[in-house]
Order: structure tokens, then sequence, then C-alpha cells
């Protein structure tokens, strides 16, 4: 299993790649209509849930035994979901024009760091399982 300090600086340079992405794009006059105005506020949300997630899992890893950690990771998948369609509700609620816009930016995002987290379970079991083997 990765460290927390490795796992925190490979979050932290993708957290930076998508930020820089969702820069880049915004200042594009070709995408002038694909990013929304709260992209900024979307990837903020997003990464410091991302976070908070990864140090929780973390810690809770190095401190369980290994047959419950599919359900960590399951359990951790699904408060991420969670989280993120609460605080579209929440955002919608409370009013925003293009909201579709807001909602494909905002999945978008998800999907990146989903996307990310797979990666590093695959790899850290693919680590564990050469040990095993």
């Amino acid at each position: 299993m990765n460290s927390i300090k490795t796992q925190m600086l490979r979050l932290l340079v993708f957290s930076g790649v998508v930020l820089l992405l969702i820069f880049v794009l915004d200042k594009i006059p070709v995408t002038n209509g694909l990013i929304h105005e709260k992209a900024y506020g979307v990837y903020i949300f997003i990464t410091v849930l991302s976070f908070a997630l990864s140090i929780g899992t973390l810690f809770f890893i190095k401190n369980t035994d290994q047959d419950v950690w599919k359900g960590v990771f399951l359990g951790v998948m699904v408060i991420r979901l969670l989280f993120t369609v609460a605080y579209i509700g929440i955002v919608l609620y409370l009013g925003l024009e293009n909201r579709l816009l807001f909602v494909i930016n905002l999945f978008v995002v998800y999907l990146f760091y989903m996307v990310f987290e797979i990666m590093g379970l695959v790899s850290n079991l693919r680590a564990i399982s050469k040990k095993a083997g």
C-alpha cells in the first residue's frame, strides 16, 4: 500500500492537472461555452472531498485487516457519489443559470477523480498481489 504522503502527492499533482485543464479550456476562445462559471467551485468541492476521503481511507486501511478493504473502497465511492448528488441538489435548488452545463462540468470533473481513484486502487491491488504471489 502506498504511503499517505505518496498518495497525497499524487492527488495534489493530479488536482493541479485538472485545474490547469479547466483553466485552459476556460481561456481558449474555441471552447468558450464549454466551461460553466461555477466550474472552479465544482473543482474545489470535488478536490476537497477527494482529499478528505483519501486521507480517511488511507488511515482506515492502515488500521484494519485486508478482508474489509473492498468494502471500504466501495463505501468511499458511494459516499463520494452521495456528496456529489447532494451538492448538485443544493446548488440547483438555490438557483443557477445553465443548469445542464453545470451538471455536465461537475460529472466530467467527478469522472476524472473516479478514474484517478480506480487507477490508484488497481495499482495498489497489483502491488499487494505481487507480494502475496
